[in-house]
């Protein structure tokens, strides 16, 4: 920003120069080419006019000369305004603004996966209407990969992913996936989580019936 202030300052000054030249070469050739027999006290108006006339002729000159150069001193302060004005939002936000590569990548692989755990609870209304459990971004881990993970209990997650149909239209997964068994299991409904938690706690209190005391 500074250099480009700079070289604002640079091209301001010769506008002055340019002007001030015009003006002085206008004013020369006036005086000097004024027609002897014409009235001398119309010599310094008619000096005045070809005066004006320079200066308008040298900063015509100027202009068409340095458009390119303002041209492109502009546009680098629009993009160093645009990307100050960004920054300012970001530190609003409180985001930091990344001070190279690694750290941007490590900023953005936080929003994919905090965007991942979003979509995933957005989109739970597929298989839940009631808006309450697993509509809630904050149960739901997200990754990189744009899938996530919601934890229901020990050994037992439901699993997000999102594909695209030949159609291009987004289709939206769910699956469970338990410790004891390693075969996903679709999840079309909130219904089917029940079902299958409800089948491992009486699977869970049988082998507690069938276990003998140690007392």
């Amino acid at each position: 920003m500074a250099a480009a202030s700079g070289v604002q300052g640079l091209l301001d000054g010769t506008d002055m120069v340019t002007m001030l030249a015009g003006a002085v070469s206008g004013a020369v050739a006036g005086y000097t080419y004024y027609p002897a027999t014409y009235d001398a006290d119309l010599r310094l108006a008619a000096t005045g006019a070809v005066a004006l006339g320079g200066v308008f002729l040298f900063t015509t000159v100027a202009d068409a000369v340095l458009a390119p150069l303002r041209r492109r001193f502009t546009q680098a302060d629009v993009a160093e305004m645009r990307a100050a004005a960004e920054a300012r939002v970001a530190e609003v936000r409180g985001v930091a603004v990344p001070s190279g590569l690694s750290e941007a990548l490590d900023q953005v692989a936080a929003a994919s996966e905090d965007d991942a755990a979003h979509r995933a609870a957005q989109a739970a209304y597929c298989i839940d209407l009631s808006n309450q459990l697993l509509s809630n971004p904050g149960r739901w881990r997200g990754y990189t990969t744009g899938e996530a993970t919601y934890y229901l209990a020990p050994g037992t997650v439901l699993h997000y992913s999102r594909e695209e149909t030949e159609r291009g239209t987004p289709e939206h997964r769910y699956t469970l996936l338990t410790a004891d068994d390693p075969t996903p299991v679709p999840v079309t409904n909130v219904r089917d989580i029940f079902d299958d938690l409800t089948l491992r706690v009486r699977k869970t209190e049988v082998l507690d019936e069938t276990v003998p005391s140690m007392v």
